[in-house]
């Protein structure tokens, strides 16, 4: 049936909406619920509301709900649990995001736990498959598995250990910030990191499922990588016009940057054949690590949201991680300036100097030795050309990066497109390890 006028204002009203110029919305009731289903830039929006009296909530914000949710009795949801949780008694919501919304709940004997609700429909979703193998493995530096909720065989809902702590990025934004200001540098986690990371593709690399066994580099892989770089690099060009007018010149000048390190890597790739692919966490960013009590957490094992146009499914290099965790130390020595010159993203990035780059290194380097000296001998015999594959996965993830800020409207697009036109410069010291 048709979405109401009243429905679908409260929908593009919320933080997870459709970012689209066409937009087909249909909804369905189930047990009194309305569910939202809307399709648009390749996407599939999917929520639960609840309407009363002419007021629209969350269903999953709703006691009711959630309960029925846990005994099984919603048409199209399957709950299933490693362990009972109770009944719910309190639900408090964190954080709405793009994708999703998060909340703490609480059961009937207070034992408090977090909650996900993912508000995309994607089949190449697998995070709950993924915490609940490390859970039951024993790796502890991850929230605790505990239940998930599946709408139609998707992906719909987690619940897991809650932990208190801040973020990683925290961290490195003060570290940087003690650097820029020649104050001694405070202790940073860098090692905690590495270990953890190394510790995680240790556990991942041994698991013999489907999802996660290890697969094997070959040259119609290495097409499909140069591919995603050269998909990327079109899309781009083709929404230049979601940018503001005085960016466009350097999109175009990162565009090219792309185009010409490309070509200098592509003909080293071969040597990449026969090494292994492994499941990896896939998105790994300094947001996605809590840091509580010393211990370090990593989170939302989702992958990418915009990976286009690879799928999240696909087996990765463990470089790939690192990678991913480098370009996010670059954000955080941008995010520093901000705070300290209270500049914008532009003015910040003409702000970077060898200083602030040599910041950036030396703390990637950090995590790169100690990641290395705790990884398992199966992995180790993988890192042979490093000086090959590290290089390609910091140019593929930061322009994963423009294309996700751009669609996203973060305004941090600049940033990865910075770093791409001081790769091209020889500016970076990582892209010639």
């Amino acid at each position: 049936m048709k979405c109401s006028p009243e429905i679908l204002k409260y929908v593009n009203n919320q933080q997870w909406k459709l970012n689209c110029e066409y937009i087909d919305s249909e909804c369905y009731d189930i047990n009194g619920y309305v569910l939202v289903n809307e399709r648009g830039c390749n996407e599939t929006l999917f929520s639960v509301l609840l309407s009363r009296s002419s007021n629209i909530i969350l269903a999953e914000e709703n006691m009711e709900f959630l309960n029925n949710l846990l005994d099984n009795k919603i048409n199209l949801f399957n709950f299933s649990c490693k362990n009972n949780i109770g009944k719910v008694i309190n639900v408090k919501p964190i954080t709405y995001g793009n994708r999703s919304a998060i909340y703490e709940i609480f059961n009937e004997y207070n034992d408090k736990f977090l909650l996900k609700i993912n508000k995309r429909l994607e089949d190449d979703n697998i995070e709950d498959i993924i915490l609940k193998y490390l859970t039951d493995v024993g790796y502890v530096n991850i929230p605790k598995y505990y239940c998930s909720i599946k709408y139609n065989n998707y992906y719909y809902g987690l619940i897991t250990e809650y932990i208190e702590g801040e973020p990683a990025a925290t961290y490195y934004v003060n570290s940087a910030i003690r650097y820029i200001k020649k104050i001694k540098n405070m202790d940073i986690i860098g090692n905690n990191i590495a270990k953890s990371l190394a510790n995680l593709h240790n556990y991942l690399k041994e698991c013999k499922d489907d999802f996660c066994k290890s697969e094997v580099v070959n040259e119609k892989i290495i097409e499909k990588w140069i591919n995603r770089i050269e998909w990327r690099e079109k899309w781009i060009r083709s929404n230049l016009d979601i940018l503001h007018q005085d960016e466009k010149s350097f999109a175009l000048e990162s565009l090219d940057s792309i185009e010409e390190l490309l070509s200098l890597i592509k003909p080293d790739l071969k040597a990449l054949i026969g090494r292994q692919l492994m499941r990896i966490h896939g998105d790994l960013h300094l947001y996605q690590i809590i840091v509580s009590n010393n211990n370090v957490y990593f989170t939302d094992f989702e992958g990418e949201p915009y990976k286009y146009p690879a799928n999240k499914l696909e087996k990765e290099m463990p470089e790939r991680d690192l990678a991913a965790l480098f370009r996010s130390i670059d954000y955080t020595a941008v995010m520093a300036l901000q705070l300290l010159h209270g500049t914008s993203i532009g003015e910040s990035l003409d702000l970077i100097n060898d200083d602030i780059l040599n910041w950036e290194y030396i703390s990637s380097k950090e995590i790169l030795s100690q990641y290395l000296n705790n990884i398992s001998n199966p992995i180790k015999e993988n890192f042979t050309q490093i000086e090959i594959s590290l290089p390609f996965w910091l140019l593929e993830r930061a322009s994963y990066e423009i294309v996700y800020e751009m669609i996203a409207r973060t305004g941090y697009h600049l940033i990865p497109m910075s770093y791409i036109i001081r790769m091209k410069e020889g500016k970076e010291k990582l892209f010639k390890i």
